[in-house]
């Protein structure tokens, strides 16, 4: 019995929820903008293919990937 109330409660909840949500109307912001830019660019590095570490050696002893 309690099962079935607590449904309908959040039943009821969700609902005003959702009637709350769609009557909230959000104020004119004139000094507020999205950017639309890409935040990450392409990096003009290689991707790092073998453990930090591993590389870091191979920068130590010259070895170079060509």
């Amino acid at each position: 019995m309690s099962g079935a109330r607590s449904r309908s409660l959040r039943e009821r909840l969700y609902h005003e929820l959702l009637d709350a949500v769609a009557t909230h109307r959000v104020a004119n912001r004139p000094d507020r903008f999205e950017p639309r830019r890409k935040k990450k660019r392409k990096a003009p590095y290689d991707l790092l293919m073998k453990s930090r570490a591993a590389t870091k050696l191979d920068i130590l002893k010259g070895v170079s990937k060509n």
